[in-house]
């Protein structure tokens, strides 16, 4: 057995002891409930379009996922993607405040109502600006839903009959009406005929080419027609439509020319 012999002024050599080191978290824990107190969120809502009337109301929830201690603000505004404000929503915009303790806000928006057959559109409602808060959401997506029935598109023009006066000139105007709103333009041509009575005498002729934008479904053709002080029987011209490529439910109207004032 070895025995190990104290040498005065010599120091005892020792392992070194394991110490266990204490690390701060990332985030301690109040820090972070202040953190998500202060978090910004804003859904993604959907309705359905309508057809006529007032128009629904699509909401924007904004909520704070842990109530605040302090005033929360934040400013927000719409845009446009394939939706556009005028014609398919109204334009939002404005501040939100949140009072101590509370966790929503409803931010509503109203919707256009039409009888157009469209696919799905959508815009976005964007959060900014925010006073003791962070965004964790900064921007929502409303999607209108379209509920429309495509129809085949069809036009027809009306009978017009007036008196024609005894000097000058009038104006007959013929209403060209297309059956339902369509998604794409419906171009049609409209032109005057001779029947009882003359281009040139009794009318004046006239040829014009019109587009249906998407949503129309209504056009006036205007004719003038000429006064005559000599009595003369009912005297009629036609006016036809042409060159295009929606169906004719009735293509072809009379203008009747009725002596007198």
């Amino acid at each position: 057995m070895m025995i190990q012999r104290f040498v005065p002024g010599r120091r005892r050599s020792v392992a070194p002891r394991a110490t266990t080191l204490r690390t701060r978290p990332a985030v301690e824990p109040m820090e972070r409930r202040e953190l998500l107190a202060s978090a910004l969120t804003i859904g993604n809502p959907r309705v359905v379009e309508g057809t006529g009337g007032a128009g629904p109301a699509m909401s924007f929830t904004v909520s704070l996922l842990i109530p605040s201690t302090v005033p929360v603000t934040v400013s927000y505004n719409t845009a446009d993607r394939t939706a556009r404000a005028g014609s398919d929503y109204v334009a939002a915009s404005g501040t939100l405040t949140f009072a101590p303790g509370e966790l929503a806000k409803s931010v509503p928006v109203t919707i256009v109502p039409d009888a157009l057959p469209e696919p799905t559109e959508s815009f976005t409602m964007n959060l900014s600006n925010p006073i003791n808060a962070i965004l964790s959401g900064a921007t929502g997506l409303g999607s209108i839903v379209d509920d429309d029935t495509a129809v085949a598109p069809a036009l027809s023009v009306a009978d017009v009959r007036m008196s024609r006066g005894l000097g000058g000139s009038r104006t007959m105007s013929f209403t060209i009406a297309l059956n339902a709103a369509q998604a794409a333009p419906v171009t049609v041509t409209a032109a005057t005929g001779n029947w009882s009575a003359v281009a040139g005498v009794d009318y004046a002729a006239s040829t014009q080419v019109f587009t249906f934008a998407p949503g129309e479904t209504s056009k006036t053709f205007s004719v003038t027609i000429y006064g005559t002080p000599t009595p003369v029987a009912e005297k009629k011209f036609l006016v036809r439509l042409r060159g295009t490529t929606a169906a004719l439910a009735r293509g072809t109207a009379a203008g009747t020319l009725v002596f007198g004032a």
